[in-house]
């Protein structure tokens, strides 16, 4: 085998070392309020600033459903997500969750922000039990114009900052589009990464 040979070898080995070394299951867990309510099917409303959480969860190996990729790096991405990984809501005594989601990324764009990170279910939403197919459930983080370094790059990131999102960090839970039942601001963000899942699972299995 020639030294050529050799070298290529090594070289095709330590980048996909350097793939699998990437990959991790990421685990966000957001704090925040409510700033709006309607009214959900028991009659009740939510107070304003009443605290809640959201959490998603995502495979960072996961190949892009759609790119578009400009030479300095820009540009958008999205990512589609189904079970096991999870998307929730809780407030107050109501849940929310979604069997499937999509993570778009708008890296250097400032069209008119400068990087944003959106999050929307896909299929419907189940809200206190009950499946929503017309429910939404959506979540925007974006960065002033010109503040271009809350996103790194088009790969879905492992860490986000929620104070380089200095725009706007703020969902909505919403039956179509003329039902609202929560609008609400993010004020904390979290992430857990783990190198491997439990089979099957989005669990860390260490």
């Amino acid at each position: 085998m020639s030294k050529q040979v050799v070298r290529a070898v090594v070289a095709a080995s330590a980048l996909l070392l350097g793939m699998s070394a990437q990959a991790a299951l990421v685990t966000y867990r957001l704090s925040g309020w409510v700033t709006q309510s309607g009214t959900f099917d028991d009659g009740s409303t939510v107070p304003q600033f009443t605290p809640l959480t959201l959490s998603f969860s995502y495979e960072t190996k996961q190949t892009a459903t759609s790119l578009e990729r400009h030479e300095d790096g820009s540009g958008r991405a999205a990512y589609e997500f189904g079970q096991p990984y999870h998307f929730t809501l809780r407030v107050g005594d109501h849940r929310a969750r979604t069997e499937g989601y999509r993570v778009t990324l708008n890296n250097d764009l400032n069209q008119p922000f400068g990087d944003t990170f959106d999050l929307e279910a896909l299929g419907g939403v189940t809200i206190d039990g009950v499946a929503q197919p017309q429910a939404q459930l959506t979540l925007s983080l974006l960065s002033q114009g010109g503040h271009t370094d809350a996103l790194r790059s088009l790969s879905l990131p492992k860490h986000l900052n929620e104070w380089a999102f200095d725009a706007f960090r703020a969902g909505r839970l919403g039956i179509g589009s003329d039902r609202t039942l929560l609008m609400f601001d993010i004020l904390r963000i979290k992430s857990t990464v783990c190198a491997e899942a439990i089979p099957g699972t989005d669990d860390c299995a260490q």
